[in-house]
């Protein structure tokens, strides 16, 4: 673990709200440059010249680099990483099947409805495949594809965001879930959208400590 980005990653989560708007084309493009902040300090100046939404911006940022830290925990574990940087719909092949990473939160619109989502079992992860996929941004964001979820669950908002930053309780988890691929067919769920249907394989990750 890269210790200044770890520091980093800690003092945004104490800077930021824990809760954000939902992500849109437009403060994306204005906040793009966070893909060009190596660290914090290169973040809070850009976003100062920029004069855009500091939270949006430090929640964009903190995001991408737990995302890009999780993708290559797979790479530990035998996933090979997509050479081409800008291709959108994979980051990562396990066994030579490309998938798109998220690396997330339980849903807060579900928090009230725990019990019709049992992620302890293939059932209940399924469902919430099927529910995260329907719910996805309408926006340049919507995909139907390959995707596995590692889902961060805690009881408050601001722990779930802290667990995407937890790299040794994710290792575990994905370590956990590479060794098992190993022996096992992937997971294959049919996605209905609108009058479109399609067959995706999708996994989801559980990482809680609740």
């Amino acid at each position: 673990m890269n210790i200044n980005l770890e520091r980093d990653l800690q003092k945004c989560l104490s800077i930021m709200s824990p809760d954000w708007i939902m992500q849109n084309n437009v403060n994306d493009k204005k906040t793009n440059f966070i893909y060009k902040a190596e660290n914090l300090d290169d973040c809070l100046k850009m976003i100062e010249s920029n004069d855009v939404d500091k939270d949006y911006a430090l929640h964009r940022w903190y995001n991408y680099q737990t995302s890009v830290y999780c993708e290559y925990l797979f790479c530990d574990y035998g996933a090979v990483h997509e050479k081409n940087i800008y291709n959108h719909d994979v980051d990562i092949y396990i066994n030579e099947i490309p998938y798109d990473v998220k690396l997330t939160v339980y849903p807060t619109a579900l928090l009230n409805n725990r019990q019709n989502y049992n992620l302890r079992n293939i059932q209940g992860k399924n469902k919430m495949i099927r529910w995260l996929y329907a719910n996805q941004s309408q926006q340049s964001r919507k995909q139907l594809i390959n995707r596995i979820y590692v889902m961060c669950d805690a009881e408050t908002l601001n722990e779930r965001m802290s667990m995407k930053s937890n790299f040794d309780l994710l290792r575990r988890q994905i370590a956990a879930y590479m060794n098992y691929i190993k022996s096992h067919k992937p997971n294959e769920i049919e996605i209905i959208d609108g009058n479109q249907t399609c067959k995706v394989m999708s996994e989801l990750i559980y990482v809680s400590e609740i």
